[in-house]
């Protein structure tokens, strides 16, 4: 995955400046209750907004579940609408010149609800969920694999290429205790 090194350098200056707080430590087990509210950052291509929608099913949303989705206004027609969730998009002009959302009144709206978990589905580098992933403070933060991703996630997985991103989304529904 390939990271623009302006946005390493930004990331870099946001870890020595800015006090970020360990995240507590979480247990995974059989007994856990999952949780019950979720964001997750919705990839931008068409082609992997189509196997996320495997997973986010906005257009039957769980019920009993406070669900979260972020996604740029471009790929938003890629995803179903529904009264039920609360959709966050973000437009070209809402980013700075690292490539992340400058706006604070679309963080603020993202951080008003105290999700206990992220996903974010981008199988690719995207710098507005990438740094919005870092400055949210939720305990349990999932996503995949990359330069950076350990100062990002919780939890990290693999995608290999010649593996079905299915796997991976039937894996983040186990570790999120989502009952489909």
């Amino acid at each position: 995955m390939e990271i623009p090194i302006q946005f390493r350098l930004l990331l870099f200056w946001k870890s020595i400046f800015n006090e970020q707080h360990n995240p507590p430590q979480i247990k995974i087990s059989k007994e856990g209750k999952g949780v019950k509210s979720i964001i997750f950052f919705l990839p931008e291509k068409k082609e992997d907004a189509k196997i996320a929608h495997y997973l986010i099913k906005a257009d039957e949303p769980l019920s009993g579940y406070t669900i979260g989705y972020v996604c740029n206004e471009k790929s938003k027609p890629y995803y179903p609408n529904s009264i039920n969730v609360k959709f966050i998009s973000y437009k070209d002009n809402d980013l700075n010149y690292f490539g992340v959302i400058k706006s604070e009144a679309l963080v603020d709206q993202v951080k008003s609800i105290q999700y206990e978990a992220l996903v974010d589905l981008n199988t690719k580098f995207c710098a507005p969920t990438s740094m919005l992933a870092y400055e949210l403070d939720i305990p349990l933060k999932i996503g995949f694999n990359s330069l950076i991703a350990d100062k990002l996630y919780t939890i990290t997985l693999e995608h290999k290429h010649n593996t079905f991103l299915e796997y991976n989304f039937q894996l983040i529904e186990r570790l999120l205790g989502l009952e489909l």
